[in-house]
């Protein structure tokens, strides 16, 4: 009967280890699952979201580095994980400036600003309490992004040397999100926003 009983305390051990660790979904991220650390009241974990946000960094990339103005540019944004634990970012990234998450910014090879235009009209709406996906969660090494195609002609309006940058900022109230989730170290509302690499790009005629 001891023996038993050890054995099936061992197996569910094991059994929780590998839940936690299996991570899956979109772009090397792993989808927040109800009820997986199994404790109806949520984790205990706290975090300071200074020291979280520190873990993270925004990279961008284009498809190419030289364009006409005729052509399309596809611009690509990732947040990557490069700390020792874990951490949570809403699985939500569009393209309004601030009000999205990630905002754009362009400038000359003066360093002179220039207005973009609108990208889209997606505001971030409140999360669902019962939504159990909001939260993607990103180990060590994994990231997690999003990419939008721009029309050069419509940034870029005279050929020249143009750098992009990005930033990303969490509008996830913690007091929103299901109480299951609340305690994880997650990127929250609070959190300090996340600047990208500078990146040139060349625009012909």
């Amino acid at each position: 009967m001891l023996t038993a009983k050890f054995l099936r305390v061992k197996l569910s051990a094991i059994f929780l280890v590998i839940l936690i660790g299996v991570s899956g979904g979109t772009r090397g991220s792993g989808v927040l699952q109800s009820g997986m650390f199994g404790d109806r009241n949520g984790p205990r974990l706290t975090s300071d979201q200074s020291s979280v946000a520190g873990q993270m960094n925004l990279r961008i990339s284009t498809d190419q580095q030289k364009y006409s103005r005729r052509q399309g540019l596809t611009l690509h944004a990732s947040l990557v994980n490069n700390g020792d634990a874990t951490v949570y970012i809403d699985r939500r990234m569009f393209w309004t400036g601030y009000a999205g998450g990630l905002k754009l910014e362009i400038a000359n090879e003066k360093g002179q600003s220039l207005p973009a235009p609108m990208l889209s009209d997606a505001m971030m709406p409140p999360p669902s309490k019962d939504d159990t996906s909001i939260l993607i969660a990103l180990d060590e090494g994994f990231f997690y992004g999003t990419s939008v195609n721009l029309k050069v002609s419509e940034f870029f309006p005279t050929p020249g040397r143009y750098s992009l940058r990005v930033i990303y900022k969490s509008w996830l109230q913690r007091d929103l999100v299901a109480p299951q989730f609340r305690s994880l170290p997650a990127l929250w509302a609070d959190a300090p926003e996340i600047s990208s690499n500078r990146l040139w790009i060349q625009v012909t005629r």
